[in-house]
């Protein structure tokens, strides 16, 4: 997944450890205190990149996007 982010030229949100939340029901995932602070995290550096984009806005130039050069290692 992470190279179809890369791939695809996107700003990617990071967190402490992997985004993920485990339970098999609302009350389990509210038990897991490392998924919750990981979500947190998450969330927080989600609304930081979001905030830093639009205060960005007509003083930062966004960067053009080119074609994509592909190569093929079978000749």
């Amino acid at each position: 997944m992470n190279h179809y982010l890369n791939n695809s030229e996107l700003i990617i949100a990071t967190a402490n450890y992997w985004n993920v939340i485990h339970g098999r029901n609302a009350d389990e995932v509210t038990q897991d205190l490392e998924g919750r602070q990981i979500m947190r995290v998450l969330g927080k550096n989600i609304a930081w990149l979001l905030k830093m984009k639009e205060a960005s806005k007509g003083l930062v130039e966004e960067p053009s996007t080119e074609q994509k050069v592909t190569t093929n290692f079978i000749r």
